[in-house]
């Protein structure tokens, strides 16, 4: 079920006095303003001003150096390098961890004369500045600066990670309809997912503690200057400086595409023809858009695509979606098709028939958030089988599926939505449990999905908060770690 559309953002009032309750303060270093180059007497120059990384493990660099020359320098000039964290205003200082700035002096011999500085054991998780400065007996001067790309915090251990960990990425955070439960607050507060440094932080976080790849939230449709909103949304995260650490695919929308406002797939029959019509433009859109990008997920070879709450639709999917891969393969692409049929079909008679529409079938929140749901460990274990079994029956695999809890009852409070999908306390313990008995059935494709990184709305979001830290990254890491 389609449960985000419709949302607003937490740009209210109440939402930014929850912020200021919690002590987030926000920082801008007195040197991340634009340094402009002054003279002093005579034609002093800094120039060739570079950083360069010296030491990186698994994409993260732990040390560099900073190298720069000086034209026309007298022996009494005064030189310093301060090397320090940029800190974005707008953005949560907690959101860094703590790295105190550095400063080195130098002496001038020559006229001109090159200077290098080794900087090691960064910290990382932001970008640096290296600002020089060279003053005179007269206490004039002048300064240059350069500012690093951003470095990760954390190595990226996800690249070599023998099971595949995908998460549900949604890109529209920052919009005016998007609507953030108050019960935890983002650690980088309250974000735009459409700035460059909230993706190099998810990018950082997400693989430096196990994610391999997310499934960015995609509704085509509505151009903008020939190029679809969500087109634009997704942008921010794959032209990002570190995208090649990570792997992504599209999650197609179906209840918002498919059904309209009402978002209700009981109702859709892909058969019809207008309704093929848009699949089939949509996934070409996809196909020639992003299969060929360097960092999209492929398995057996195949680029993948995850869409959205299959189970909800009651008519036949087999023909349709046999057709849709025709013509994507008259287009010269043949994709991994991941169908969401598990969580609304959970504890029901599986038709295995219809499984054979995919490649591979989930579920989005699993086990299902539904109040009567039994969600003791036997009882999941005893599901993932049955599904399993029938999916192999007819040659499909699954994919597992975990959440941190689940929780929209503020939703229905404020009355964005009629009623609850269900309640599941965030718990990392729960999270924990199900991570385990969800590795145990891991196929051959590796791939095992959370939801979600970040659907803030519903509280399934494991992306670090400020009351929770990075608790349920750090439990994935570990139990991927066998621990």
């Amino acid at each position: 079920m389609n449960r985000r559309r419709f949302l607003k953002y937490a740009g209210t009032t109440a939402a930014v006095v929850g912020a200021s309750a919690l002590g987030l303060k926000y920082f801008l270093t007195s040197k991340t303003s634009k340094v402009t180059q002054t003279t002093t007497v005579g034609p002093l120059t800094i120039e060739d001003l570079q950083w360069n990384p010296t030491r990186t493990v698994n994409s993260k660099v732990y040390d560099g150096t900073v190298g720069f020359t000086v034209d026309n320098l007298n022996p009494s000039d005064q030189i310093t390098l301060d090397f320090g964290s940029i800190y974005p205003s707008g953005m949560p200082r907690t959101a860094f961890t703590s790295e105190a700035d550095r400063t080195y002096a130098f002496t001038g011999t020559s006229k001109k004369q090159t200077f290098s500085q080794g900087i090691v054991n960064l910290i990382g998780g932001r970008q640096y500045r290296a600002l020089v400065t060279v003053k005179d007996k007269n206490g004039k001067e002048t300064v240059n600066y350069i500012d690093t790309p951003y470095v990760r915090e954390f190595e990226n251990i996800a690249k070599d990670a023998g099971i595949l960990i995908g998460a549900s990425y949604y890109t529209w955070l920052g919009n005016p309809w998007y609507k953030l439960s108050p019960s935890v607050m983002p650690l980088l507060g309250l974000y735009s997912t459409s700035n460059p440094l909230v993706a190099s932080k998810h990018i950082d976080w997400a693989t430096g503690l196990g994610i391999h790849h997310f499934y960015c939230a995609y509704t085509p449709g509505t151009q903008d200057g020939g190029i679809t909103a969500a087109d634009k949304r997704v942008e921010t995260l794959i032209n990002n400086s570190l995208i090649g650490d990570i792997k992504f695919a599209m999650l197609y929308e179906t209840g918002e595409r498919l059904a309209g406002e009402t978002e209700d797939l009981s109702k859709v029959n892909l058969n019809e023809p207008s309704t093929f019509s848009t699949i089939q433009s949509d996934f070409a859109h996809i196909a020639k858009k992003y299969f060929s990008h360097p960092s999209y997920l492929i398995v057996d070879g195949r680029p993948v695509v995850y869409i959205y709450a299959t189970g909800a639709i009651k008519s036949d999917i087999v023909a349709p979606f046999a057709k849709l891969r025709q013509y994507l393969k008259d287009l010269g692409f043949e994709p991994y098709l991941i169908g969401d049929e598990i969580e609304i079909r959970w504890g029901e008679r599986i038709n295995s028939n219809r499984l054979k529409a995919f490649d591979a079938v989930t579920g989005y929140t699993l086990p299902p958030t539904g109040n009567y749901v039994d969600r003791s460990p036997s009882a999941v274990r005893a599901e993932y089988s049955r599904w399993q079994s029938a999916a192999h029956s007819v040659g499909v695999e699954i994919v597992p599926s975990v959440s941190p809890g689940f929780d929209d009852r503020y939703l229905v409070q404020i009355g964005y939505r009629a009623k609850s999908y269900g309640y599941v306390p965030r718990s990392i313990e729960y999270f924990k449990t199900n991570l385990q008995i969800a590795k145990e059935f891991v196929d051959k494709s590796k791939l095992l999905k959370i939801s979600t990184w970040n659907e803030w709305e519903e509280n399934t979001n494991i992306e670090p908060t400020v009351e929770e830290g990075y608790g349920y990254l750090q439990t994935l890491r570990d139990t991927l770690a066998g621990q």
